[in-house]
């Protein structure tokens, strides 16, 4: 039931810092901006060629993302997997024992939704959606064409694995082993999610030694003339690196987390080279 990542959700303290950057600076299209009540939040949604970014901002103390960014600081805060029907995908959550905060779809800003809690995938935040037809693209004019990928860093990749493909029928494409880590790499739809974590279950560590909980990790864009991108991104003062050879093909470039609203921004041109 899962269409692919619809978005992701960044906790910010500074609405317009976040759109100096990812407004201004990708010229990602804004294609919804207002109050989230409910939730005591501000919210701009970016498209990014089929998927879309959530910023947050808190607007009261208590709100979910003032009390993410008081224990985390801002940054990444979750990922939002879309659907075509999420009544049903969430009954069958629900029905399977599957930790839920939302126990039923409630109306959200991007839709109609249900959060996970965050011990279904080891400290994770994972959202469910069924977007409104009315949301569009608004365009291109981006250097940055798709969300590339999100990386999650979680204590047992493969068990992580399992549950994806148990809670959504989301299957895993590739896996390897580098030292003591693990890479898993799944496709719900046009994004990738690469799972990251140490080889070893935390059944494995020695006594009184705890696992770390999962975390969103990392955000990597694909665009199109990465050398431009760069060059503008440093003469705007943003603490961005020069692009060099990137594993999975293609040539890559990084914006350091304070840059970027406390998001690990990473950048892939895949241009002359196969995906």
């Amino acid at each position: 039931m899962i269409t692919d990542v619809h978005h992701v959700g960044i906790a910010v303290r500074d609405m317009e810092a976040a759109l100096r950057f990812y407004a201004e600076a990708l010229s990602l299209p804004v294609v919804k901006q207002g109050e989230a009540p409910a939730r005591g939040a501000q919210v701009a949604l970016l498209a990014v060629g089929g998927s879309y970014l959530e910023l947050v901002q808190p607007t009261r103390d208590g709100s979910p993302f003032a009390e993410h960014i008081a224990e985390q600081g801002e940054g990444l805060h979750h990922v939002a997997l879309g659907t075509d029907d999420v009544r049903t995908l969430v009954a069958a959550l629900r029905a399977r024992g599957v930790p839920l905060q939302d126990a039923e779809p409630r109306e959200g800003f991007t839709g109609r939704l249900s959060y996970l809690a965050p011990e279904a995938m080891d400290g994770v935040l994972l959202e469910v959606v069924q977007p409104p037809r009315e949301l569009s693209d608004s365009g291109g004019g981006s250097p940055v064409s798709r969300i590339d990928h999100v990386v999650l860093r979680l204590p047992n990749v493969e068990g992580a694995c399992g549950r994806m493909r148990e809670y959504f029928g989301v299957e895993t494409k590739r896996t390897f082993e580098r030292g003591e880590m693990r890479f898993s790499f799944l496709r719900p739809g046009e994004v990738i999610l690469e799972l990251i974590g140490p080889k070893k279950p935390p059944s494995a560590l020695p006594a009184g030694r705890q696992a770390r909980p999962g975390s969103i990790a990392g955000l990597a864009f694909e665009v199109t003339d990465i050398d431009a991108l760069a060059a503008d991104l440093k003469e705007r003062g943003l603490p961005v690196g020069e692009p060099h050879p990137a594993l999975q093909g293609g040539r890559i470039v990084s914006v350091h987390a304070s840059g970027a609203c406390g998001v690990p921004v990473a950048f892939i041109d895949f241009t002359d080279a196969p995906r």
